[in-house]
This record gives C-alpha cells, sequence and structure tokens, in this order.
C-alpha cells in the first residue's frame, strides 16, 4: 500500500475510491474495502482509499474532554494495509475544510485532483460542511461529473449493523468479545511501561503499568480482562491478565484510574518499553476485598481463567 500525504499532484488510473475516517477499520469498513478492491480489479484500476488526519471531531469539537476513539493514525494504516487497498490518501483535516460543501468537496478533491472514475460508498456515508452530503448528493454528482458510484448495504453481525460508534459503546460496557466479533479482530491498545509503585511484586503479582500512546484512545470498561500483550522487539505474544481502574482494596492506591499487566510466566524488565495489548475476554468487575489475602486469592483464580481461556 502506497501512502500519499495530501491530495496534489496524484496521478491514478482511473481510480476506484472509497473515503471515511474508518475508525477501527472493522468488517463493515472492510467489506467497502474489499468491493473497492474487486472494482478495480475488473477494470484494471487502481484501488483507493481517502481517509482524514487528524480525527474530525478532534479538530472541531472544543472540549476534548470526552473524546475517544478505536485507533490512532498508525493504527488505521497499519490495519488498512491488511485490506489489499493499493493506495492510501491522508488528508489532513481543517476547519478550512469542514467548511467545504459536499459538491465542492466531490469537484475540487475527488474529480480535479484525484481524476475519480468510480466511487464506492457505505450505505449511510455523509460527508462535507454539516454532513450535508449523501447519496442523493453523490448520485448528483456523479451524472454531472460523469464518474460510477457503488452502494455498499449495510453488515450486520448478530442482527446488528456495525458501526465503529457501537463498537465503542460495547467497549465502554466491557462487551470486549462483542466488539472483537464487529471489528474481526481483538481490540487493542499499545503504550509504554512506566514505573509504578511494585505494589504487585510485593503481591506475589507483578505488574506493568501502562501509559496509552494515543491520548484519544479508547480504554475499555473498568475490570480484569484477560489479554495478550507483545513486547517491543519481541515476536510473540503473552498472555496476561489486566486491570482497568482505581485499585480500591490497596491503601496505597492515590485514586486515580490505572492500566497494570501481569504478565503470565514473564519475569523481565518491561520498564521503558513499547508493548501492544489485545483484549480477549472480560473476567469480572473491579472490587474491594476486605483484605489482602483475599485480593491474592481472587488473583490466583483470575490467573488460572485467564490460562484456560487463551488456552483456547
Amino acid at each position: 500500500m502506497i501512502i500519499h500525504k495530501g491530495y496534489s499532484d496524484l496521478h491514478f488510473k482511473d481510480p476506484v475510491i472509497t473515503m471515511g475516517v474508518f475508525d477501527g477499520v472493522h468488517l463493515g469498513h472492510r467489506m467497502l474495502l474489499s468491493r473497492v478492491v474487486k472494482e478495480a480489479e475488473k477494470s484494471g484500476s487502481d484501488a483507493v482509499a481517502v481517509t482524514f488526519d487528524p480525527h474530525p471531531r478532534i479538530v472541531l469539537t472544543g472540549d476534548h474532554t470526552h473524546l475517544r476513539f478505536l485507533t490512532d493514525i498508525e493504527e488505521r494504516i497499519f490495519l488498512l494495509n491488511q485490506t489489499g487497498i493499493g493506495h492510501l490518501v491522508i488528508i489532513p483535516f481543517t476547519h478550512e475544510l469542514s467548511r467545504m460543501t459536499a459538491r465542492e468537496y466531490v469537484e475540487t478533491i475527488l474529480c480535479r485532483h484525484l481524476g475519480i472514475r468510480h466511487l464506492v460508498t457505505g450505505f449511510n456515508h455523509h460527508f462535507g460542511r454539516r454532513h450535508e452530503g449523501d447519496s442523493n448528493t453523490i448520485t448528483e454528482c456523479s451524472t454531472r461529473m460523469d464518474f460510477m458510484v457503488t452502494r455498499e448495504e449495510a453488515l450486520t453481525v448478530n442482527g446488528e449493523v456495525v458501526s465503529s460508534s457501537l463498537i465503542r459503546k460495547l467497549l465502554e460496557e466491557g462487551e470486549a468479545r462483542k466488539a472483537s466479533a464487529m471489528l474481526g479482530y481483538d481490540y487493542f491498545l499499545r503504550g509504554k511501561v512506566v514505573s509504578g509503585k511494585k505494589i504487585g511484586r510485593g503481591l506475589g503479582f507483578p505488574t506493568a503499568n501502562i501509559a496509552p500512546r494515543f491520548a484519544y484512545k479508547l480504554i475499555p470498561r473498568s475490570g480484569v480482562y484477560a489479554v495478550e500483550i507483545m513486547v517491543e522487539g519481541d515476536t510473540e505474544w503473552h498472555a496476561a491478565m489486566l486491570n482497568i481502574g482505581l485499585r480500591p482494596t490497596i491503601k496505597e492506591s492515590d485514586g486515580s484510574r490505572t492500566i497494570e499487566a501481569h504478565i503470565i510466566n514473564f519475569d523481565s524488565d518491561l520498564y521503558g518499553k513499547d508493548v501492544t495489548v489485545r483484549f480477549s475476554e472480560r473476567l469480572r468487575d473491579e472490587m474491594k476485598f476486605s483484605s489482602i489475602e483475599e485480593l491474592v486469592a481472587q488473583l490466583g483464580r483470575d490467573r488460572e481463567r485467564t490460562i484456560a481461556l487463551l488456552r483456547h
């Protein structure tokens, strides 16, 4: 996949194009992108995906406190590269771009700069100023500007339409397995191991404290999860149990939300290293125990359950 920053001076061969943020690059996105690749192969054309960075909501929202996304641009590139798309055009999203009408966007960017011959669009795609552009706008533009349009229908999993917003909701509710079924892969986050208070080591469960790399990364609901971890420079996924929360049983806890992973049968120093965590299943809520001994006993049960789940 060839990556293009911006849309100037690009020369594609009768490109088949789809466009969107593609947050998560989920199964619905992959169906759309697969159609682009197939249509391009049929006509000997270039298969092109157009996306935006930063996410439009980061630019347009004044209060960023509650903004959370499934993927940053590096993760989107990684996932899009798996789809067979030949070219990825990353357009810097700005306030100026947001004021462009849907028709101006099609005429200026898709037609004049990218030379579109065929647009593949999702079932509910909206674009342009205040999301005014819809399927009717695209049909009108295609007739006037001479390009073909294919509209993909919605993809459903277990009776629900796959969407980035639904996947975010599922993760916020702790439904990691349902989210994975819609993503087509286990949800993951990347972060750096930072120093902690080494409380877990004193309990016999040393943990790595993980600080997410992406400030807007969606962190699943608090609780204990069975996960797998890849350590920077390694090629093997390690079974681990991970706690997201406030550590209410620990007196030394400062009340801040942490992400702590205990990697099973692993004893190397991880401080300062980058890790990738992929979520398999949520085991339970975070709990306050009446004693440290009760906490340690529960951690032992969590470890055994994690081993059993990940073995299968």
